[in-house]
């Protein structure tokens, strides 16, 4: 069974399956008509997305005592763009407003070529991520392993002892890094009994119904995972959410400090952040490093930035090694990942692939992407030097249509800067 681009996310709400649900005390706009139950569907996330912190527990990501690096503007801007798709001529405003975009920057050589807000956000305001989230996760991992700090062949057991009886015991992390390890998580929003939901219980995204005694916490829901079957590690790419708390897992393990610390002393301190980043936790403070950052959208462009530059930030200060970024930009398996049923538009991903948290298009220019559901986006095209960075508050947490919509104006981008 093919499975649509992305449909393995973490947070589609199913409201219908959480009928008999309670909303928490704290988690409710009763002027907005918003509820726990509610809080990421069409007609509340443009707000939810804008003021998450009304709704969650979060836990900081200090900006720390960096002066911050206030983007420049490019000579060239990138004024308007037209292209065509699937035969047919869109330009990029009529499809930012289609896909309720918040805001919108491109970055052209480290310099600001297109900047734009939408909805009543400013550049102050921090946006809800998603699963954009992950890729700062990946990137730490691959870090800690380029420092010589954490083994891509480890197995998981031997770092995490809380989940040697649980599906990852024996995955490395490297199979995990890149979701080709073998766990049993459904994503069946019709079957509120579904993996997916237990784990959207632990951290607020979903409430806990009348009498619910299943787990509580990220880590309590990660130790209850469990294989399908005997399929061996590593033959085949399945995106699961629960992959990239464990990862989180491990690098606090390692580092001996919170994900939000480390995700600040590595990345946010040192990018010339504006502002400080918070991220969503669950009751014991873990934070959902699979789908929690809020930022925005300058400061998420200076990451990108630094990604495009092999790890130096815009002063030219090494932030990251450059070979976890040349592991990143490497790719992984196209083998692996077209054997697990990603689709496109109806069509496989063709030579797509899957590394260190984020999703290789394998294309000339070898660019990659962080992406979330409800239309986040950190396009990185490192031989052509561009960034593009989007915020947006979609109606349906999926649209594979809108993201090949996304992807042809991407392109035209980028030709048009060249």
């Amino acid at each position: 069974m093919k499975k649509t681009f992305l449909s393995l996310t973490l947070a589609t709400l199913m409201v219908s399956s959480l009928a008999n649900a309670v909303p928490s005390e704290g988690k409710v706009r009763a002027d907005m008509g918003i509820t726990e139950s509610n809080l990421l569907a069409a007609d509340q996330n443009r707000y939810t997305y804008k003021n998450m912190q009304e709704f969650m527990k979060t836990k900081n990501i200090d900006a720390g005592a960096m002066a911050p690096i206030i983007l420049e503007s490019a000579k060239a801007q990138l004024g308007s763009v037209e292209f065509t798709h699937n035969g047919k001529k869109m330009d990029l405003q009529t499809m930012l407003k289609k896909h309720r975009a918040d805001a919108f920057i491109v970055l052209k050589d480290g310099k600001v070529a297109h900047e734009q807000y939408f909805d009543g956000q400013t550049e102050r305001t921090k946006h809800q991520m998603m699963s954009v989230t992950k890729s700062f996760t990946g990137i730490l991992a691959a870090t800690l392993i380029a420092e010589g700090k954490l083994d891509r062949d480890a197995l998981v057991g031997t770092i995490v002892p809380e989940l040697k009886g649980s599906a990852y015991a024996d995955a490395t992390v490297g199979q995990v890094m890149d979701m080709t390890n073998n766990v049993k998580y459904s994503e069946a929003y019709e079957n509120p009994n579904a993996e997916v939901f237990q784990h959207m219980k632990t951290f607020g995204f979903a409430p806990m119904e009348d009498g619910y005694n299943g787990p509580k916490t990220i880590h309590e829901f990660l130790k209850t995972l469990e294989k399908v079957g005997d399929r061996p590690h590593g033959e085949e790419f399945h995106y699961i959410s629960a992959n990239t708390d464990v990862v989180a897992w491990i690098l606090e393990k390692v580092e001996g400090k919170s994900f939000n610390q480390i995700m600040s002393e590595r990345i946010w301190s040192k990018i010339g952040a504006e502002r400080d980043a918070f991220v969503i936790v669950d009751e014991e403070g873990t934070s959902l490093a699979s789908g929690g950052l809020n930022a925005t959208a300058r400061d998420l462009a200076k990451f990108g930035q630094l990604l495009a530059d092999q790890g130096k930030n815009l002063h030219g200060e090494q932030i990251l090694p450059a070979s976890a970024i040349a592991s990143t930009q490497a790719g992984g398996s196209p083998v692996k990942f077209e054997k697990g049923g990603y689709s496109y538009d109806g069509a496989t991903l063709e030579g797509w692939s899957y590394r260190n948290q984020f999703w290789h298009t394998n294309n000339e220019n070898q660019a990659y992407t962080a992406l979330g559901i409800f239309g986040q986006w950190i396009y990185v095209d490192p031989t052509e030097n561009v960034v593009v960075i989007r915020q947006a508050s979609m109606p349906t947490s999926i649209d594979d249509a809108k993201d090949a919509e996304m992807i042809s104006a991407i392109n035209a981008i980028i030709n048009k800067l060249k």
